[in-house]
């Protein structure tokens, strides 16, 4: 289970001290990336930070904050291209939080994608943290969602997105479900957000 109160304190304390950079550049000798000078709004919107010591040393972490500004979970991504482990992330489920709940707005229009770098991307986005939706993620969808939801999953998972469609697609949100398909094994990060030319007609 994750120790919310003591992962509070390792993310605060690595937030406190981050970099305040986010691209990333390959060293060619040391297979390693290394910050470089970038703009840094997305750092300070997500709280991101970057671990030099400890128990995820040499990972970037993405917290992810509930309803109430708690700590529910984080991701621990390695920079290192060689490491055989590229997450790192808390034994406590991902089907019981919703990622970055905090920053949800539910009157404005969802976007629904698979990983966490995918959603720093699209404004008002949720990470799936996966292919498949949560029961709480699909009920808590149903009940606050007041706009469109966007499914805009990874090139790989077409045939995932277009269940998840169908299984949205009914009650109250039928009508307000779109859906977004990728080409070029790219995905939402590749695209930098733009994927204004990939939405797919359903009906």
């Amino acid at each position: 289970m994750l120790d919310l109160k003591e992962a509070s304190i390792e993310i605060r304390e690595i937030i406190n001290n981050r970099q305040k950079e986010l691209k990333l550049t390959f060293e060619e000798e040391t297979h390693t990336y290394t910050m470089v000078d970038t703009n840094n709004l997305i750092i300070d919107k997500f709280n991101i930070g970057f671990c030099d010591k400890g128990k995820y040393s040499g990972r970037i972490i993405i917290p992810s904050y509930d309803s109430k500004n708690y700590l529910n979970y984080f991701i621990a991504r390695s920079w290192d291209l060689k490491t055989k482990v590229k997450y790192k992330n808390p034994e406590s489920s991902k089907d019981e939080i919703i990622f970055f709940e905090n920053l949800i707005d539910w009157f404005k229009p969802i976007f629904i994608v698979e990983g966490v770098f995918d959603g720093l991307f699209l404004p008002n986005s949720i990470p799936m943290l996966g292919k498949h939706m949560s029961v709480l993620l699909f009920d808590t969808l149903y009940e606050k969602a007041l706009n469109t939801i966007t499914i805009c999953l990874d090139n790989d998972a077409w045939a995932d997105a277009i269940k998840l469609y169908h299984q949205l697609n009914g009650g109250r949100l039928y009508g307000k479900i779109k859906i977004i398909k990728l080409t070029d094994n790219k995905d939402v990060a590749d695209l930098c957000g733009n994927i204004s030319d990939f939405y797919v007609d359903m009906r």
